[in-house]
């Protein structure tokens, strides 16, 4: 009686086990080796940011020229660009993390994307409200700038929140100064004001605004001085007008949260951070509620955790910060190609060991009788 042996029509454990492992390898292969693939305007993106560490650097140098100690504790990235908690020309409390996050050279390409997205070009002439709470995005908005080819038409408020530029004798217009005499930057102020509660640093100590005043008059800054807050901001739009001589305003850049920039706490509640674009509803009066009104964007740089976490920048970084380096400059993606090559290979190495296995299997099925006969028919055919 001839007998049958029956096995399973598939590759054994081993087989199995090896087909497992190496479909693991292939996948971590995969995913650890993307393509990187450079954002639009990445040239740009990058030389302002080159543009704005240069910034800093000169900035931390000259300040530790003059004497003014870098404390570890509140500035451990050791950026120069971080104040001081209280000082004289203080106007208001700051968040020291915010402070951190905006001391960051990569913000100059976070506003070359937004000057990108509005479809600015070289020679558009774009307004900016400079702060003295946030030099590290004063910074980054020339920076964008002057990469960009754009001429910005600049009013900076020259006090401060905590720990912004508020060291009495280096603050925003001294580093603005410095920047330009560097050829850091092509750029001053056209006017500033001392800032602070409706644009005349009311809170402030008689020696403080003292302090205030003198720092515009020593940096040669035409100074604002305005009665009230509807004011100043007449003054500032008037400023703005007569330097564009005729010519649009293509953009309004605003940096931080003054009063007379957003306008109050309806202003702060009523526009986002980043681009505000014109619509039907009245804006709130303020500087950007009155280029609003002329049909002119804003890009409002406040908040600067929430954008930062939105364009994947650090938020209240400990160490200094790479050029260069996150999602604003390079996507990254699977290697489309890599995986197709590990698919088939995967997929022939899999057919060829479910084909043996079949082979074994027939094999195995049949009668030994026939097995010897179809050997003996091939050796008499050879």
């Amino acid at each position: 009686m001839k007998r049958v042996y029956w096995k399973p029509a598939g590759p054994g454990l081993g087989v199995l086990a090896a087909l497992a492992a190496l479909a693991v390898l292939l996948l971590l292969l995969v995913e650890h080796f993307p393509l990187e693939t450079r954002e639009d305007g990445f040239s740009q993106k990058l030389e302002a940011a080159k543009r704005a560490e240069l910034a800093f650097r000169t900035i931390r140098d000259e300040r530790s020229s003059l004497g003014l100690p870098i404390d570890p504790k509140l500035d451990p990235a050791r950026t120069g660009l971080i104040g001081a908690l209280g000082t004289e020309v203080t106007t208001s409390t700051g968040n020291l993390a915010s402070k951190r996050t905006s001391a960051n050279p990569n913000l100059a390409a976070v506003v070359v994307d937004y000057f990108r997205r509005l479809g600015l070009e070289r020679g558009d002439l774009v307004a900016v409200g400079a702060s003295g709470s946030f030099p590290g995005v004063n910074v980054a908005v020339l920076a964008a700038a002057e990469v960009m080819g754009l001429e910005p038409l600049v009013i900076s408020s020259t006090t401060s929140s905590d720990f912004g530029a508020n060291l009495p004798s280096f603050m925003w217009l001294d580093m603005e100064r410095l920047l330009a005499s560097r050829h850091v930057f092509g750029v001053r102020s056209l006017a500033a004001s001392v800032g602070g509660i409706e644009d005349q640093a009311i809170g402030l100590t008689p020696a403080g605004q003292a302090l205030a005043h003198a720092a515009i008059e020593r940096t040669g800054i035409p100074e604002l001085e305005p009665k009230s807050f509807d004011e100043s901001i007449t003054l500032r739009m008037a400023v703005y007008d007569r330097a564009a001589r005729g010519r649009p305003i293509a953009a309004y850049v605003n940096v931080g949260g003054g009063a007379v920039s957003v306008g109050r706490s309806r202003g702060k509640a009523a526009y986002k951070p980043g681009i505000n674009r014109p619509s039907p509803s009245p804006p709130v009066d303020s500087i950007i509620g009155r280029f609003l009104l002329r049909g002119v964007p804003v890009v409002h740089l406040t908040q600067i955790r929430t954008l930062a976490e939105e364009y994947g920048l650090p938020v209240d970084p400990q160490k200094p910060v790479t050029v260069g380096e996150g999602e604003l400059f390079r996507r990254r993606e699977p290697n489309r190609w890599l995986a197709l090559g590990a698919l088939i290979l995967f997929s022939s190495l899999l057919y060829t060991a479910g084909m043996r296995a079949r082979r074994r299997a027939h094999l195995s099925t049949t009668p030994e009788g026939e097995v010897v006969d179809a050997r003996a028919g091939e050796a008499r055919r050879r």
